[in-house]
């Protein structure tokens, strides 16, 4: 078939697959804006939609296709529609959406240039497309993982901090004996304080106290009971 006729066929091919999404400029050059699907949580919830889009500008050389086309990748921002938002809100979205950058469109480059070498000798604009379309769906949920990852990994730091807030100091035989040395020189400086510790020596305890009581309770009966004797031995003398 000749090369003008396969690019007219897929041109109008082309068109009714992207009716939306593609802009004729001229016979052999045109654009298709690729919408990626937002990536989703590990929880499975949906993020909110970028409403980013890949503008794919595609030139036929005049051999094509036995040579590949030109390629060129840019990055699109378009507005919302209130449809759009009605649509969303019944979704389940969380978290800030992810988008692609600048340093993203290197590695989309790379994998239209790979498809196009594929597919030399036969129309390759829709597998063309069909690629960028996989490749920037994967570069989004690889971003949306480690968003996951440090996010968990915040947490988990904020948790250690909290967590060693009731830990305290494991003891250990050096802390201990630091420890002890500390204890026993604030305890000797309590009790010499104001010169007190001898008075303090001199005091009966409260035990102390209590035994005297006895013994003194115990004499005292002792030697009313010899005086009443004495007594009783006088009145029989008598």
């Amino acid at each position: 078939m000749d090369p003008e006729e396969e690019r007219n066929q897929e041109l109008e091919l082309l068109q009714s697959m992207y009716p939306d999404e593609m802009t004729v400029i001229s016979p052999t050059v045109f654009t298709i804006s690729i919408y990626p699907e937002p990536p989703t949580s590990s929880n499975g919830g949906t993020l909110n939609s970028s409403n980013q889009s890949l503008l794919v500008r595609v030139e036929y050389t005049e051999d094509y296709p036995a040579t590949a086309p030109v390629i060129e990748l840019s990055l699109e921002q378009s507005e919302v529609s209130a449809a759009e938002e009605e649509d969303g809100n019944d979704k389940k979205v969380i978290d800030e959406p992810i988008v692609l950058d600048n340093s993203d469109l290197g590695t989309l480059n790379e994998k239209a240039t790979h498809e196009a070498e594929d597919n030399l000798g036969m129309p390759s604009v829709f597998a063309i497309m069909s690629s960028l379309k996989d490749q920037s769906e994967s570069i989004l949920q690889e971003k949306q993982v480690k968003r996951e990852q440090e996010r968990e990994a915040k947490i988990r730091e904020e948790d250690e901090r909290e967590q060693a807030k009731f830990r305290g100091t494991l003891v250990g035989r050096e802390n201990f004996i630091v420890w002890r040395k500390k204890f026993k020189a604030e305890m000797a400086a309590l009790v010499n304080k104001d010169g007190k510790d001898e008075e303090t020596k001199k005091r009966p305890t409260g035990r102390e106290i209590f035994e005297k009581g006895l013994e003194g309770s115990k004499k005292g009966d002792e030697d009313d009971e010899e005086i009443l004797q004495e007594r009783v031995k006088t009145i029989g003398i008598s």
